[in-house]
């Protein structure tokens, strides 16, 4: 979806409903976030941050990249109104000059289905992770309902895990989490939680 849309909407974007899904997420996410204490978090397409900064609790370190800057003023806000010490944001164009830039975990939630090249953005992804890293992918199953130019209408499983081990993660997993009313194009939709190892 084009920058400018999610520019406009950054100030108001912290919904309820977003909240309130993105507390669902977290609570279905935690219970694979083992001994992650001394790890370090990428939280690829961020947004205002909320499931990445309630994440800092459970990491050493966390980066929260967004490339709307405006979504990052938000994170940022959010980062030194809570006195977060172990967070900062960047810009996915940093991320991918970086070629020294590791991370234990990344975590893409309700952002793949932005991405026009699925399999691209995950091959860059897997380049920063540590050995034995984990991706953690929450998005939309695929759902006929859902038509629009700039945005995937949701992902079969089966072939999304076919893309990763074929960029060579060793374990891929994944599993329906969550069943919603309205939540993608104003059409009920489920939502997935894959988890693929590097």
């Amino acid at each position: 979806m084009e920058q400018s849309v999610f520019e406009h909407m950054a100030k108001q974007y912290d919904t309820n409903d977003r909240i309130q899904l993105a507390k669902q997420i977290l609570g279905k996410l935690e219970p694979f976030l083992h001994n992650t204490i001394e790890s370090s978090l990428l939280d690829f397409g961020c947004g205002t941050g909320l499931l990445g900064i309630p994440l800092c609790s459970h990491y050493k370190q966390v980066i929260l990249c967004d490339d709307s800057p405006s979504m990052l003023e938000v994170s940022n806000f959010k980062i030194k109104s809570q006195g977060i010490k172990n967070a900062h944001t960047m810009f996915p164009s940093d991320l991918v000059l970086d070629k020294t830039l590791f991370v234990d975990n990344i975590l893409m939630s309700l952002v793949l289905l932005h991405i026009p090249d699925t399999q691209s953005i995950l091959k860059i992804l897997y380049d920063h992770l540590n050995p034995n890293g984990k991706l953690f992918i929450v998005d939309f199953c695929k759902n006929e309902k859902v038509s629009h130019p700039k945005i995937h209408s949701g992902f079969l499983l089966g072939e999304l895990e076919s893309i990763l081990k074929t960029i060579g993660y060793q374990t891929v997993n994944s599993k329906v989490i969550l069943e919603e009313k309205k939540v993608f194009m104003n059409e009920d939709a489920s939502l997935f939680l894959l988890i693929a190892e590097k």
